[in-house]
């Protein structure tokens, strides 16, 4: 077998009518290059594994414990599923780039490449959601999110029937397509040929600007806004505290809303609980930059590569200088995927409420099994000779070793890494507070 390279090959196109040219296999590639596929298989599969686990985790202690669901952990659990969705098609890949010619059929093909930008577009627009509720709640008086759970999942279900409406034409275009004379069967891009304008063009400047290039317009500007409110805020607790009689100190009273003394003077208790609030913002925008920050540079190779197939694909047939490689479309994938697992792990390791109820999930409840059996034992081994007295030794009941009846966890606070917990008692039960 002739091939021109290993990720272009030539073909015939019947169904949009441009005839004998070259395609990109885009998910296989062809050649001797065994090591290589089996260090992408391998770093696929362990993606794999490690993304259903920490998901999974994450999706289950927001639906098992009501205390989580709060309206950033909808907008999390939301991010969840499209992460799980995404991290499913991996072992797909996984055995194409083992196997290159394309076993699982035109529809696999077609939903394949849907799913997957589908999934990032959710994900991007789920982050830009919660920089907007976090916006309003640091920035915008009454310091108040307007959200509530159950509007929280009609906007994520606002965000998937526009994400699954804008790339429904790549459902239509990419298809599965013989190449090499028909030896070979590959999945591919096709887009319809238009004499009137390139409709390639026109599809990827649309698409880029939707799901790039707005979400990140608007991650700058509420960070910028919200950076600077907590700029502000640092510098004038700075004041209150280093000059706490100073009469200069009462115009904080309007900023902070905090009420003074009968000395006109702010009390201390009152400028170390605006402290506290201050350090739980900076905590919260710092886990949110960061997860921010790591969504653009893992899905920024994706774009670039994207954008250079358009490139490399705009040819003339009979200009062979092709320079990309299928193996540098895995490359933009396996940064991509990464991001399913760097998501779970963000939450899970900065969140202390997740942390226990990560607890609760994976250690309490083996502990509280072996703590019933423990005192199933014991009444069934006293339940003949004391069960009848009042409080005689022969009760059949016993303390567990480890000492307590009822060795459970507190349960989670009602916040998770975003959402931060509520200070005040009057206030504790209200799923749309900021505090």
């Amino acid at each position: 077998m002739s091939l021109f390279n290993t990720s272009y090959l030539m073909g015939n196109d019947t169904v949009y009518g441009w005839g004998t040219r070259y395609f990109f296999t885009f998910y296989s590639e062809f050649g001797d290059e065994k090591t290589e596929s089996a260090v992408e298989v391998t770093v696929l599969m362990v993606i794999f594994a490690v993304s259903v686990v920490a998901n999974v985790s994450i999706a289950w202690a927001v639906l098992r414990y009501r205390e989580m669901r709060t309206v950033t952990n909808c907008f999390l659990l939301n991010l969840t599923v499209a992460d799980l969705l995404f991290a499913v098609t991996t072992p797909v890949l996984a055995y194409v780039r083992i196997l290159p010619d394309w076993p699982f059929g035109d529809v696999v093909c077609r939903l394949l490449p849907y799913s997957q930008l589908v999934c990032g577009f959710v994900l991007l627009w789920t982050l830009t959601l919660i920089s907007m509720d976090r916006h309003r709640c640091i920035v915008v008086p009454p310091y108040r999110s307007r959200l509530t759970p159950q509007r929280a999942s009609m906007l994520t279900v606002i965000t998937w029937m526009i994400a699954l409406t804008v790339f429904l034409p790549v459902a239509f275009w990419f298809h599965e397509q013989p190449v090499q004379n028909g030896t070979i069967r590959v999945c591919t891009l096709v887009f319809p040929k238009n004499d009137t304008f390139q409709l390639s063009i026109v599809f990827t400047v649309s698409v880029v600007s939707l799901s790039s290039v707005l979400p990140l317009s608007m991650f700058v500007y509420h960070y910028q806004r919200i950076f600077h409110k907590l700029n502000k805020t640092r510098r004038k607790i700075e004041r209150c505290t280093s000059h706490r009689s100073n009469p200069k100190a009462m115009s904080l009273q309007k900023n902070l809303s905090l009420p003074t003394a009968n000395d006109g003077t702010i009390p201390q208790v009152l400028v170390r609980h605006e402290e506290l609030r201050y350090r739980k913002h900076v905590h919260v925008v710092r886990v949110l930059l960061i997860n921010v920050i790591v969504v653009l540079v893992m899905w920024l190779p994706m774009t670039v590569v994207m954008c250079l197939i358009y490139v490399d694909g705009s040819r003339d047939t009979e200009d062979t200088g092709f320079f990309l490689r299928s193996h540098h479309f895995i490359m933009g994938l396996v940064f991509a995927l990464l991001n399913t697992v760097v998501n779970p792990i963000l939450y899970g390791v900065l969140s202390e409420n997740f942390r226990k109820c990560f607890a609760r999930l994976w250690f309490i409840s083996k502990r509280r099994r072996a703590v019933n059996r423990e005192l199933l034992e014991n009444m069934s081994k006293g339940g003949g000779g004391g069960g009848g007295g009042g409080g005689g030794g022969g009760s059949g009941f016993r303390t567990p070793s480890n000492g307590h009846c009822n060795s459970m966890m507190r349960p989670c606070s009602s916040a998770s890494v975003v959402e931060l917990p509520v200070t005040t008692a009057g206030s504790s039960s209200a799923t749309n507070e900021c505090w």
